[in-house]
């Protein structure tokens, strides 16, 4: 780590580089884009050991124009918690070697720095250790029977790969992944991103570059952003073979949305923006957020009621079952079915309560797109 503080003292450098010749000076040159390290990638970036198996990390950089870089001045690999040595051993140069089960749902977390000019970038391998090897793996992400490739808007989704032996049906217990977006899928989807808790010298702006807005979800899950379809790419080394699945997501605005009315300071609390933004067919919960001791209710009236229709699932017992909402008592919930595309507008009145709460109103819209 002593070799890795000297040199992240230069990483802050930057673009600029200043010569000198006796006393006189010579104007800073700016290193292009095609010359100027942006991001470092490792490979494999997911793996599967046997104890006693040997694995040898590849890296490769990538300049800001997205040419590629193949020489470093340096690079440096980093176990990133120290208990790790136990489960695997890592050289200078980056092979790996297993030594002991890592058990389930808990991969060694490898980083590695490459140093070029004066910056610094990393990228992460995610590591798991088996006791012994599977005859003939399969790796496959694709979903269990029944379930969907359909996924709302600011929502995760948990997925394990599965790795199993095509000969005798036995599987890898609790596998790790970190999961690829296909060709500009990134703004679609969102991705894990790495911590590199392990070179506090160099804070993670100056080493991550990822493609993908970090959205600070797990290994093995997947984070919707904006509507669209994306690949989802799962790619490991398992037991010396390249395996690799993919599958394609399509993300939808929300099928169901919970809208809200209560009290905040001396105003009504109501929903965000992008609260009630759902697709046809979708659902919204209109409920009372104000606690029984204000004794209010809320009633809401839709400029088009026809378009408010009743609920299958979950259903509506207060509120009414359809149409306008009336009067909820606090913590109750009505429920709305939208299936036409548009704009709905609605107004909510308080009634009973007490001032300043008492016959407040406030407006939205549901948006069916």
């Amino acid at each position: 780590m002593r070799r890795l503080a000297r040199v992240g003292a230069v990483a802050s450098v930057g673009l600029l580089a200043v010569a000198c010749m006796g006393d006189k000076g010579v104007a800073p040159s700016i290193r292009t884009p095609a010359a100027t390290l942006g991001a470092v990638r490792v490979s494999p970036l997911n793996a599967v050991m046997a104890v006693g198996d040997t694995m040898m990390l590849r890296v490769t950089g990538q300049s800001l124009s997205g040419a590629p870089l193949t020489d470093f001045d340096s690079v440096t690999y980093v176990l990133q918690n120290i208990s790790d040595t136990l489960r695997v051993q890592l050289s200078p140069i980056g092979v790996v070697t297993a030594r002991a089960s890592s058990g389930a749902n808990n991969p060694v977390f490898i980083e590695v720095v490459g140093f070029k000019d004066g910056l610094a970038r990393a990228d992460q391998a995610i590591v798991q250790v088996t006791t012994t090897a599977l005859v003939s793996p399969t790796l496959s992400i694709q979903p269990s029977p029944g379930d969907s490739t359909i996924l709302a808007i600011g929502n995760d989704k948990y997925m394990p790969p599965t790795i199993a032996s095509s000969v005798t049906g036995d599987v890898v217990d609790g596998p790790m992944i970190r999961f690829e977006y296909g060709p500009g899928d990134s703004t679609i989807m969102q991705c894990y991103t790495p911590d590199f808790s392990s070179t506090p010298i160099l804070t993670g702006g100056q080493l991550a570059a990822s493609a993908c807005g970090g959205a600070n979800v797990s290994l093995n899950t997947i984070h919707g952003n904006i509507k669209g379809t994306a690949w989802i790419v799962a790619e490991m080394w398992v037991y010396g073979a390249i395996l690799r699945d993919s599958v394609q997501y399509t993300l939808t605005n929300s099928l169901i949305q919970y809208l809200g009315i209560g009290p905040t300071n001396l105003g009504l609390q109501g929903p965000s923006a992008n609260s009630y933004l759902i697709r046809p067919g979708g659902v919204i919960a209109f409920y009372n957020t104000f606690a029984t001791a204000f004794g209010a209710t809320v009633d809401w009236v839709f400029d088009n009621p026809s378009g408010a229709t009743e609920s299958p699932d979950p259903s509506s017992s207060d509120g009414g079952t359809s149409g306008n909402i009336t009067p909820l008592t606090p913590g109750h919930i009505a429920y709305r079915q939208f299936l036409t595309p548009g704009t709905y507008h609605w107004t909510a009145t308080v009634t009973g309560g007490i001032p300043p709460f008492t016959g407040a109103t406030t407006t939205g819209d549901v948006i069916v797109q």
